[in-house]
């Protein structure tokens, strides 16, 4: 495969960043959303982000980001005219697990985060809260096209390029594999790190397969790779449910939440829009290519993204979301990616 540019220079933000045991144990598996030496000493650093007391509806929230599936809800909202009367203040991420860094430093309000990072976040001293939807799993496994390997249990052993270890592709990817009874970390050697660094892995033969996020996978697949599975086909696989498997929601520090009900309930709110939109719409995917990351010359690419990415939106927050978040904590304490399940709810309701 040949090694194009996949992105396009951060763009400008409108607001500058703030400052700011089992089979496996919580911080070998990547459990801490920072590096473990590193998550206990930045919550202690760091003080409650802003927000009014009165439940102002104000937030810091993460910029669109190419290269992610996320990257079109800024863009719709806006052109939809959905934030009403919200003041968002757009601060810019580097991607998968950058995001949830900002959001435990401080210098997020708001960031995408999923229930296996929100229980770690809590175990670590942070009460993240998801309060919203945001995305259904879209983390899909590709090897060349020339490869001659058919299943993930094929490539065991093999060299496996993944998004970074505190991110909730990781995380769900490792939740996947164990039900399938695979250890994701000991049979494969996996290579975590930023998208970016995944793809240039992957396109130049130092790696036999990835496990990487849309839009990046059908970039990929429109070249000529070959799928050889989603995490959400390996985990219905693995526990014999046919339900979609929950990704990650809008998260945030329960206190801010509870401090900030009009900004938050806003953003669930916002959020469902441009999710309807989407399934109302789905050709505003291939429309907005660009916010994407993905130049009009990659055709293939634009055409295929209505059709592949256009159910990763969720149009509903509710008891499907929350039993899916359920037995992902089940799972994960089972397999000692995390110590226990939170005694905390990690998920709430806003409606």
């Amino acid at each position: 495969m040949t090694s194009p540019s996949f992105f396009r220079p951060d763009r400008q933000t409108t607001a500058p960043s703030a400052q700011g045991p089992g089979r496996r144990t919580l911080l070998r598996s990547g459990g801490g959303l920072l590096a473990a030496a590193g998550l206990a000493p930045l919550l202690a650093a760091c003080g409650e982000s802003g927000g009014g007391k009165d439940g102002g509806g104000s937030a810091r929230v993460e910029d669109t980001q190419a290269g992610t599936a996320g990257a079109v809800i800024r863009p719709i909202s806006e052109q939809q005219r959905l934030v009403g009367d919200l003041d968002l203040a757009y601060v810019a991420g580097t991607g998968p697990g950058d995001v949830q860094n900002k959001l435990l430093s401080g210098a997020l309000d708001v960031a995408s985060m999923g229930p296996v990072g929100a229980a770690v976040s809590q175990a670590a001293g942070a009460d993240v809260l998801i309060f919203s939807t945001s995305l259904a799993n879209h983390v899909r496994w590709l090897v060349p096209e020339n490869s001659p390997y058919r299943t993930v249990k094929d490539l065991r052993g093999k060299k496996v390029a993944t998004p970074p270890k505190n991110s909730d592709a990781y995380r769900s990817t490792q939740l996947a594999t164990a039900v399938n009874d695979i250890d994701f970390e000991k049979d494969y050697e996996v290579h975590p790190g930023a998208v970016l660094a995944g793809l240039s892995l992957f396109e130049r033969g130092d790696v036999d397969a990835i496990v990487t996020i849309e839009p990046n996978a059908t970039r990929l697949v429109a070249k000529g790779a070959r799928q050889l599975v989603t995490v959400t086909g390996l985990w219905q696989q693995g526990t014999g449910s046919d339900a979609g498997l929950f990704l990650n929601g809008q998260g945030a520090k329960r206190s801010w939440v509870e401090r900030n009900g009009k900004a938050a309930a806003g953003l669930a709110r916002l959020r469902l829009r441009a999710h309807e939109y989407i399934h109302d719409h789905p050709e505003i995917l291939a429309e907005l290519h660009e916010s994407y990351g993905i130049p009009a010359s990659e055709k293939k690419a634009v055409a295929l993204l209505p059709e592949r990415l256009a159910g990763i939106y969720p149009v509903e927050w509710g008891e499907a979301s929350f039993t899916s978040m359920r037995e992902q904590l089940k799972v994960a304490a089972r397999t000692g990616l995390i110590r226990a399940v939170p005694e905390k709810t990690v998920y709430r309701d806003l409606g």
